[in-house]
């Protein structure tokens, strides 16, 4: 490929370059830095490129620049595809140059199209799966893997198991600083009283300035949980943007909870958020838990898949606190307190007996 010679529209329907915009990788994104490294004459045309790219996938705002220089560009490249030889054995005979040059000006005009469409669209709503094509930083964490992140502005993230967010590397040149979790993160956001931090998940969407809380947001949960430590912060179903009738308000120790079924957020008045952020310190702390979500902890927790015997079992509640235990020292406290016996066999575990007599508290 002759990256040096392209224009940019030739970067634009380039099926590499558009693959790195997209979902750049650790190789892609290495071979375009050393691209750039050797041809530095070709970054004007590979950042126009990139923003009008993102544009067709509904970033919110292309500099009007840009705009211009695309159109000029996509006009003159018309004129010229007949002269051009760089990358066509031969001239094209006169009649397929005509063709070529009419279907040229349809694919930009098309281009153009999709262009404003997108950002009609962008203005008016943007449903959470759309943006997770964008040129954003990704990191996941595996079922039994914890990850810390610090983000540009000093925000700091613990990613919990089985969990997966995406950011931009840099808020400097955006209005607010927007992330976008499936699963569960504490947040200790940096204060910006200018540039809101915005969680956003499938369900909900979540607004700070400065403060810790916890999201918890996997997508088997029926349940969107978020609890806020300490600060302010407006939760808000995800369908509803900026209806204010839809918005609560957390103060510390405030707990929402928002209903996938019903599309309702409940408010919890006082709530030991210890026990919701108490994972990111090593800590599996249940209060008054079913043994349902007790099920679904350990199996992230410890990268297993735990088969009950007897299904009723999973409506018993406990409280319990572990730190530092091993999967067979949490099961054992169990075996020698309820009438259950357990099987380790490779990733799975199996449960057999009952929990609690009748299936009920314990």
């Amino acid at each position: 490929m002759h990256y040096k010679l392209f224009s940019t529209e030739d970067f634009v329907q380039d099926d590499f370059f558009q693959q790195w915009v997209f979902f750049p990788n650790e190789e892609s994104t290495r071979y375009w830095e050393d691209f750039l490294l050797h041809y530095p004459m070709q970054q004007i045309k590979i950042e126009d490129a990139r923003e009008f790219l993102l544009a067709m996938n509904f970033e919110r705002h292309v500099p009007e620049a840009v705009l211009q220089r695309m159109h000029y560009n996509i006009n003159a490249a018309i004129d010229r595809v007949e002269s051009r030889n760089t990358f066509l054995p031969s001239v094209k005979p006169p009649a397929q140059s005509r063709i070529f040059r009419t279907s040229f000006s349809i694919a930009a005009s098309l281009v153009l199209a999709v262009l404003f469409i997108g950002y009609f669209l962008i203005e008016k709503s943007i449903p959470f799966m759309a943006l997770q094509a964008t040129n954003l930083e990704e990191q996941k964490t595996p079922p039994g893997k914890q990850r810390h992140i610090i983000l540009a502005d000093g925000t700091r993230i613990w990613l919990n198991a089985g969990s997966e967010i995406k950011y931009p590397k840099d808020f400097t040149a955006k209005e607010k600083r927007e992330v976008y979790l499936d699963g569960e993160a504490f947040f200790e956001v940096s204060e910006h009283r200018q540039k809101p931090f915005i969680v956003h998940t499938s369900n909900l969407t979540i607004e700070v300035l400065g403060t810790a809380f916890n999201v918890r947001s996997y997508a088997a949960d029926s349940v969107v949980e978020t609890t806020l430590v300490r600060g302010k912060v407006s939760v808000a179903p995800a369908s509803e943007g900026e209806n204010p009738e839809h918005i609560v308000t957390l103060l510390p120790n405030q707990q929402a909870l928002f209903s996938k079924e019903s599309k309702v957020i409940a408010l919890e008045e006082t709530v030991n958020t210890e026990s919701y952020v108490g994972w990111k310190n090593g800590w599996m702390i249940f209060d008054d838990k079913p043994f349902s979500f007790i099920k679904e902890t350990l199996e992230r927790w410890y990268d297993v898949t735990i088969i009950m015997e007897d299904e009723k079992s999973l409506s018993c509640t406990f409280s319990a606190k572990f730190k530092d235990k091993t999967l067979q020292e949490v099961l054992e406290i169990f075996e020698n307190t309820e009438s259950i016996n357990y099987r380790i066999d490779g990733d799975h575990v199996f449960i057999s007996g009952r929990l609690c007599q009748y299936g009920s508290s314990n």
